[in-house]
């Protein structure tokens, strides 16, 4: 018998504080009921950070300002890179010999949120000049909030860091022997108390209480793990003849100034542009940032209440005050948990040519044909791992026609030169990081267009693959809701063409369902690799990934 349970959520404590708590309910568990008659409150221990000093660091890169955005991808530590997530404020350069301190922002620019550090054109130091640095480094952690068989509750922790200590510090959750895992908790970068959601939305007469009938309605999830305040300003344009109006709306939040030394308040709001509101489409919240671009986290305003109204008017100013889903439910994987459950894996059938080939005993090959996740990520040679395991008869080759941050729009010009030559018997398409954020969904269809019928011509079976998303400081480009328009326009793309589809992103963009925070799952870089960069076993996004692809083929 499977375990059954009734209540035993776990939620925050009100006010958010560094305990959480258990609700009180049963679970069956097969063998026993187990029963909480009162709700139980455990603690969280704070993550914490970690201190570094004299690292050995080689000057690379040049800023003018601060924050100095991200700065490559390569080992961590002394010797190699700074670590990510600096404590703001913590950072010391001197030089190699200890003798000098440098200044920021006359001899280099820094950026906490990224770890980078690149010299100022007026610096006092060389290019490639090695130097010693002094920083903290914010800490993050998964602790598993267990029930036991005898009713009790416990607080397994989990790791800070990688196995291998020259990666990123995006650990994953604990591995739980014993017991039923309850929920994931998340807490680190700094925060001190553990937050479970629960986005608020207020106009100016009822601040920090949600009035359904005067203001808008708040859609989407909060993806940020920092508590900010949202002020929303909607103000009437009249048109050029006085005759009708439109209506704008520009905001601006507090909290992490991300990468910068301080925090954003109402003294130092920095506001996004004005954006033209319509009654068809949501708003959604814009955060500017300190690398000049502004930044979704996933919510959006729907403000159709107020179209509604009898005046019709929206304007005014509002307030979302948006709290860190830092809580996991694990309850509904107490009878197990599929990721491949979430994800489409669309016309297979497709493959069935390739099926026979492969049971026959033909020599294949495989195209890879796509940028750096289809060159340097874990997935491929998974998927060829399994095939062989799968065909131990069959002569399985590959071709990888993969070059780190193109999109369709290169692989379009790659097509009849790199892979027509290679004369595969299955090409694996996947450009879909790239291709979001280059931006242009229009060029992107065009060049995937070209691609996809030129297989066609070609009679060459393909699968056309969406993967992982990005961290959205990384690119303007970068939202969820942007991420799922490019991954409905491959689906779309693979269903008129007929070829197979595997959805990945389904399954990126649903990681808290799986007890995961998205950005941990970027483990190379913070950025969009989901794979180690000193250790490419590290993650198990590529797995589910290689999984699926073999699903499809198998």
């Amino acid at each position: 018998m499977k375990p059954c349970y009734s209540g035993l959520a776990v939620v925050s404590s009100k006010p958010a504080s560094l305990n959480v708590i258990v609700e009180p309910g049963w679970m069956n568990t097969g063998i026993r009921m187990v029963e909480l008659i009162e709700p139980v409150m455990v603690s969280i221990r704070e993550a914490g950070q970690r201190s570094l000093v004299d690292q050995i660091y080689r000057m690379q890169g040049e800023g003018t300002s601060s924050p100095s955005g991200w700065n490559g991808e390569d080992i961590r530590g002394s010797g190699g890179m700074p670590y990510q997530r600096m404590v703001p404020g913590s950072l010391h350069v001197y030089s190699k010999d200890r003798n000098r301190r440098y200044l920021a922002e006359t001899d280099y620019t820094h950026d906490s949120y990224w770890g980078s550090i690149k010299r100022h054109p007026q610096g006092g130091f060389d290019a490639g000049e090695e130097l010693s640095l002094d920083y903290a480094v914010w800490l993050c952690r998964y602790d598993a909030i267990v029930l036991l068989e005898d009713g009790t509750i416990r607080v397994f922790e989990g790791d800070c860091e990688a196995p291998e200590s020259r990666e990123l510090l995006l650990p994953e959750p604990p591995e739980v022997r014993e017991g039923y895992v309850l929920a994931h908790v998340f807490t680190g970068w700094g925060q001190n108390r553990v937050y479970g959601g629960g986005s608020v939305v207020s106009n100016a007469e009822h601040r920090f209480a949600s009035v359904s009938q005067t203001v808008p309605r708040l859609i989407g999830r909060y993806e940020d793990m920092e508590e900010r305040e949202y002020v929303i300003e909607v103000s009437a344009v009249a048109d050029e003849e006085g005759y009708g109006r439109s209506y704008q709306a520009r905001i601006a939040a507090s909290g992490a100034d991300y990468g910068m030394n301080d925090s954003l308040t109402a003294d130092t709001w920095r506001w996004t542009e004005h954006v033209p509101m319509t009654r068809d489409r949501n708003l959604p919240l814009l955060l500017q940032t300190a690398y000049r671009f502004p930044v979704s986290w996933g919510l959006e305003l729907d403000f159709s209440p107020l179209w509604l109204e009898e005046d019709g008017d929206p304007s005014g100013t509002f307030y979302v005050q948006a709290y860190p889903e830092m809580i996991f439910d694990r309850r509904t994987a107490l009878n197990g948990s599929e990721p491949l459950t979430c994800m489409p894996l669309e016309q297979r059938e497709h493959l069935d040519g390739f099926r026979e080939k492969l049971a026959a005993g033909t020599p294949v090959r495989i195209a890879f044909f796509g940028a750096s996740n289809a060159r340097s990520g874990l997935w491929p040679s998974q998927v060829i791992k399994g095939l062989r395991e799968a065909y131990p008869q069959t002569k399985i080759s590959t071709s990888s026609i993969t070059y780190g941050g193109e999109e369709m729009r290169h692989g379009r010009h790659r097509f009849r030169g790199e892979v027509v030559p290679v004369a595969a018997d299955l090409i694996i398409i996947e450009y879909f990081i790239n291709d979001v954020c280059h931006g242009n969904p229009e060029e992107t269809e065009v060049a995937a267009r070209y691609i996809l019928q030129s297989i066609r011509d070609e009679n060459i079976p393909c699968m056309l693959l969406t993967n992982n998303g990005a961290n959205p400081l990384f690119s303007r480009y970068a939202s969820s809701a942007n991420f799922q328009k490019y991954h409905d326009l491959y689906r779309s793309l693979a269903a008129e063409y007929g070829v197979a589809f595997v959805g990945g992103y389904s399954y990126f963009r649903n990681l808290h369902e799986y007890g995961k925070y998205f950005i941990t799952e970027l483990k190379g870089n913070m950025i969009n690799h989901p794979y180690g960069f000193a250790d490419r076993n590290w993650g198990q996004f590529d797995p589910v990934i290689s999984t699926a692809i073999l699903r499809m083929i198998l």
